[in-house]
Order: C-alpha cells, then sequence, then structure tokens
C-alpha cells in the first residue's frame, strides 16, 4: 500500500492512452454514488453509469473508429444490467462498448479505486477512503484550477468572536479557524498562480486570436470576475484583519480562556494529554495570525499581476487593429492582380513601384519653410479699463495677508490686557473675542513651543517679548477652550509698560 493509504497501482490508471477517459468515468461515479449521499451501488449499477459515460463520450477511447449510436442499458436493484433496444443503434457497437465497460470496471478494483464487499449473497462495490480523497480532488480540478471560498475572513471573525463569548463551548471553532485561515491563504495563493500562468500563455502565444482568447476567457472570465471579485468584496484581506488581530491579542492574554479551550481540546481528542492540548491551542492561534500577518504581501503581488494583464491587453487591443497595413495583406491584392494579367497572356509594361508611395506624415505637420520676416510697427498701446471688481478681490486678498502676518506689538498689546502689571496669569485664562485675538493667541503659543526649555533656540517672538514678558511652560495644565486645545504656559509681567496700538505705532 502506497503511504499506507493508497494502492500501489492506483496512479497506474492514467499513465496510458485512455485517461481522460478513465477521468472522466471516475469523477461520474465519485459524483453519483459517494460525493454526497450514503449509497451503496451494485456492480451492475456500476458497469451501467461505466457505460453511460462511453456512450457520451465514445471520442475518448484511443481507438480510429467514428463514434456511433449504442443501445441503452437499464440497472435495477438486486437485477443483472440488461439492454434496451434502439432501431438505429450499432448491436457490434454496443457489444464491444459493454465488454469496455466491464474492462474500466476491472481496470477501477484492480487498482484501487474500488473495492467490492460482501454481505451473504449481496455484493456491494464501495469506493476506499484514500481513493476518495483522490477523487474529491480530482473534482476539484475539473470545477476549477483556484478554490471558489468566499466569506472565509468573515467566518475566521466570527469563530473568534464565539470564543471570547464562550471559550469552552466553543473550542473547535478556533481549529476550524486555523484551518479556515490556511484555506484562505491557499486561495490567495492559488489566485496569484492563476494570473502567473496566464501570463506565461499570453506570452507563448503565437497568434493574436489565442492571445485574445487567453485574455477573455482564462483573465477575463475565469479569474477577474471569480476569484480577484471574491477577494475584493467578501473575502477582502483587509477587511476584518483589524478585528481579528485584535481577538487574537485578547485570547493569548487571557490565561482563563487558554485553559479552557485546552481542555475542550483534550476532550476532543485533539491532543494526547494536557501540554499538547495547550501547545495546539498556541499553535492554531499563531498559525492564524501568521496568515492575516502576511497577506499583505501576496495581496499586493495580485494587484501587480492583474495591473500588468490589463495593460497588456489594453496593448494588445489597440495594437491590433494596426496590423491591418502591413506588408502581406497590402501584397495579396496586388498578387492576384497579377495572376489576372499573367493568365490573360497580355504583355506588361510596368514602370516605376508597383504600389504607390504613402508620406508616413501629413504634409501639414511638416516643417514649414522660412519667410520674410515682417517688421515691427510702432502704435499705440491700449490698456484695459480697471476692473473695480479685481481691484476689491486685490485690496481683500492684501487685507487677508495682512491680517495673518501677526507683528510682535499685536501680541504684547494682547497680553498687556489680560496680564496685570507685575502680575502672572496662566494661558488657560485668557479670553479670546475675536479672530485677531486667536491669531495673536497661536502666534504666541508656536512661539513658546519652539522655544527650548534651558533658554536656547529662543524664538524671535519671545526674544522681542523678554523685555516686558517671562513665559514659563506647564505641561500639568492645558489650555482648553471654544477655540483650541493646547499645551499650556504661564506669563508673568515685568512692568507696567503700555503698547500703542499698531496701527498708531506703524
Amino acid at each position: 500500500m502506497l503511504f499506507g493509504q493508497l494502492n500501489t497501482d492506483i496512479f497506474t490508471l492514467f499513465s496510458g492512452s485512455n485517461r481522460h477517459l478513465y477521468e472522466a468515468v471516475l469523477v461520474k461515479i465519485y459524483r453519483d454514488f459517494y460525493r454526497s449521499d450514503l449509497r451503496f451501488p451494485s456492480q451492475a449499477e456500476i458497469v451501467g453509469l461505466i457505460y453511460e459515460t462511453l456512450a457520451h463520450n465514445a471520442d475518448l477511447w484511443r481507438e480510429d473508429e467514428a463514434p456511433v449510436v449504442l443501445d441503452q442499458v437499464l440497472t435495477r436493484k438486486g437485477r443483472r444490467m440488461r439492454r434496451r433496444r434502439v432501431e438505429t443503434a450499432d448491436a457490434q457497437a454496443s457489444n464491444e462498448a459493454l465488454m469496455r465497460a466491464r474492462h474500466i470496471y476491472n481496470r477501477l478494483i484492480a487498482t484501487g479505486w474500488l473495492e467490492e464487499t460482501r454481505y451473504g449473497l449481496k455484493v456491494t462495490v464501495d469506493m476506499p477512503p484514500g481513493a476518495m480523497r483522490l477523487a474529491e480532488f480530482l473534482c476539484g480540478l475539473r470545477e476549477g484550477l483556484s478554490e471558489q471560498l468566499g466569506g472565509l475572513v468573515v467566518q475566521v471573525k466570527n469563530e473568534l468572536d464565539a470564543l471570547q463569548i464562550n471559550a469552552r463551548d466553543n473550542a473547535p471553532g478556533l481549529h476550524k479557524a486555523a484551518r479556515d485561515a490556511a484555506s484562505f491563504g491557499r486561495y490567495l495563493r492559488s489566485v496569484l498562480s492563476a494570473l502567473r500562468e496566464i501570463d506565461k500563455l499570453v506570452l507563448a502565444s503565437d497568434t493574436l486570436g489565442r492571445r485574445l482568447r487567453h485574455y477573455f476567457e482564462d483573465f477575463v472570465e475565469r479569474v477577474l470576475l471569480q476569484d480577484y471579485a471574491a477577494i475584493t468584496t467578501v473575502s477582502h484581506p483587509y477587511r476584518y484583519r483589524h478585528h481579528i488581530i485584535q481577538s487574537l491579542d485578547r485570547l493569548e492574554d487571557s490565561i482563563a480562556d487558554i485553559g479552557a479551550i485546552a481542555e475542550a481540546y483534550l476532550e476532543a481528542r485533539l491532543a494526547k494529554d494536557a501540554a499538547a492540548s495547550k501547545d495546539l491551542v498556541f499553535d492554531d492561534l499563531a498559525q492564524i495570525r501568521r496568515v492575516f500577518d502576511r497577506i499583505e504581501e501576496a495581496f499586493e503581488q495580485i494587484q501587480h499581476h492583474r495591473a500588468r494583464l490589463e495593460t497588456r491587453l489594453r496593448n494588445t487591443v489597440r495594437y491590433a487593429g494596426r496590423r491591418s497595413g502591413s506588408f502581406i495583406q497590402r501584397s495579396e491584392p496586388l498578387l492576384l492582380q497579377l495572376d489576372k494579367l499573367l493568365a490573360s497572356g497580355r504583355a506588361l509594361d510596368l514602370h516605376g513601384p508597383l504600389e504607390p508611395r504613402h508620406t508616413p506624415l501629413s504634409p501639414f505637420l511638416l516643417a514649414r519653410p522660412r519667410t520674410v520676416r515682417a517688421p515691427i510697427v510702432g502704435g499705440m498701446l491700449v490698456l484695459p479699463p480697471p476692473d473695480p471688481i479685481r481691484e476689491l478681490r486685490k485690496r481683500l486678498e492684501r487685507d487677508y495677508l495682512n491680517r495673518l502676518d501677526v507683528k510682535p506689538e499685536q501680541v504684547s498689546r494682547f497680553l498687556e490686557r489680560r496680564v496685570p502689571p507685575m502680575g502672572e496669569t496662566h494661558a488657560s485664562g485668557f479670553w479670546l473675542d475675536t479672530v485677531d485675538d486667536f491669531l495673536a493667541f497661536e502666534a504666541l503659543r508656536l512661539a513658546v513651543s519652539a522655544t527650548g526649555e534651558d533658554g536656547d533656540d529662543v524664538h524671535p517672538l519671545v526674544a522681542h517679548l523678554r523685555r516686558s514678558f517671562t513665559f514659563t511652560r506647564t505641561a500639568d495644565v492645558m489650555v482648553d477652550n471654544a477655540w483650541l486645545r493646547c499645551e499650556g504656559f504661564r506669563v508673568a509681567r515685568k512692568d507696567s509698560r503700555v503698547t500703542l496700538e499698531v496701527s498708531d505705532a506703524g
């Protein structure tokens, strides 16, 4: 037995020339009898199904014979197989197909795909577990090269949320979440592999028709409209990634939840002892974290390959229409015309090229020769009348910029109104009534925060105000009002000097 599970000759079924027929027969048998229903078919039912598959796929048998019409085969439970005669059927071909069906059945028994089980006089046909797994994999390949696993991110999120509600009762969900995360990683890898395979097929295409067929059938229909649409909607890698990482952090930090999950693992016989059960819990958590930590690189590669294929498709369609002016297509009507002239027997008197010459560029795009420059003639320069709206706009913009340019006199006047002579006030006690007050306070706040604690790197505004004020930053008391919220500071006044208004000072 191969690997203890498979017959040593199980793969020899696909080594001959009839491997495509055996594949169709195996998939048909597995889907009808063993995939979902608990059926125990008899030998006659299996042979009848093989005969039916042969009737629909007669061209797959590797003999140089044209497909023929066969009789219909009826199978009844517990009875032998009999044929229903069809008037247009070929009796000899039906006998040969029935012999081939029995031959295929014996090959399936001999190679370990099927096995007969006797219950007294009743004989049923079953499929071993290892062969069922291979048949399921074969069906998956026929249904699509990449798995359709939409919604796996949502499933992992829901299973982790259930663990936070009741860790012990929902412990098997963690093991399933680890398998779902691994399946999602394989899903992303399958999409990336499909894009790479399509890229290779496009590069290997020797004709425009094959290249476009690979683009539209493989890339657009199979990948872009199915797999890529799934990972950018219901299974988007970033949809619940942050939530899943936070759930993993909470589970790893909760000793009680880890212990409850480990006990549930041990009861479910997922591990042999308590230590191995706890290790399995941490392995499942680490597996989920590895998948969602590394999906960014895979998703970027998928986006890169998708963009590259779309660019190649756009360039292919763009330059496909320019192939109509090629030499072969232009030469074909000319050669046909010459053949007609030669067949007529008339003498040919040819002078010059057979095909008229075409300028590659339009004559209007060519450079024009230089001409005599026109002399410059002086005259009256008429200026447009001033626009009052434009002048008003310029004045408003100038006033706006001047208002934003806060002068040191404005800040000094602002502080004199809020700090008493020879006194001290915290910045949280400053009231801001107008926009000019806010601009003065904002300029002061930025100047104080830009000044170092040890007196180095003094801001020019603070250096100007130090003649009358001292500033001390206070990180424990904040400034929080209707205008802003920032770090606080204290202002102490050294004298009782009064600064003139900015308009008078100017």
